[in-house]
């Protein structure tokens, strides 16, 4: 009996021992271990995807700079965001334009009946703004030769909007650079000039409303000599 009793306290004390040893080793693993139905996992990590953008479509510039500290090589990589820069389109040169004008100043005045009949026969238009075009078209080309303006403000000759039909004179205005020979449209704008006063009557005067000289006339054809290359 006795015998049995040690054999019984042996065998407990030998179990007690084993479970022992075996929790102890749970506890002392690095991670813990928890039993799954195919494998085991050990600590939980969470994993995040991080998306990083192409550099090159988010105009990103990458430099490479070595800063030194302590003695050790330290590598750093800069992120630089870039701006996208505009783009300038070429629109040609703009050069100023210059005005050639010759005034045509009645003896009394002129109609407005008679200024519109001349018009009409030299093929000068009214436009938009109340004030006459001679115009250049030949295939492609179209430009405007020269305009016919009021002397007197505002400037327009549209009959429907001016209250006096009496007019003190016209404007000869050539603007240049042209896209013609401009010696060719100032001869053919001093010609219609000349043409007008000779039939209703009015002398010829410069922008400043003194008598057009030769000397004046000279000067004029020398200003539009310097833009004939430029057509």
């Amino acid at each position: 009996m006795i015998d049995n009793e040690y054999t019984v306290i042996i065998v407990l004390i030998g179990f007690f021992i084993i479970v022992y040893i075996i929790f102890s080793n749970k506890n002392n693993r690095k991670y813990k271990v928890y039993k799954t139905k195919n494998y085991d996992i050990k600590k939980s990590i969470n994993i995040k995807e991080k998306k990083i953008s192409n550099p090159q479509e988010n105009n990103i510039d990458i430099s490479i700079t070595n800063t030194e500290k302590k003695n050790n090589l330290k590598e750093e990589v800069i992120f630089v965001e870039k701006k996208q820069k505009q783009m300038t389109l070429s629109l040609g040169f703009e050069k100023e334009s210059q005005y050639i004008i010759v005034n045509s100043i009645a003896k009394k005045f002129y109609t407005i009946k008679d200024i519109y009949n001349f018009m009409d026969d030299k093929n000068i238009f009214l436009n938009e703004n109340g004030f006459f075009n001679k115009y250049h078209i030949y295939k492609h080309n179209r430009c405007i030769k020269y305009s016919i303006t009021n002397v007197s403000n505002p400037g327009y000759l549209d009959k429907d909007k001016i209250s006096n039909l009496k007019i003190k004179g016209l404007s000869f205005i050539m603007q240049l650079p042209i896209n013609i020979d401009p010696m060719i449209a100032f001869n053919e704008m001093m010609s219609d000039a000349k043409i007008f006063i000779k039939k209703y009557g009015g002398e010829l005067y410069d922008s400043e409303r003194k008598p057009l000289s030769k000397k004046t006339l000279k000067n004029l054809k020398k200003t539009v000599e310097i833009y004939k290359n430029e057509y």
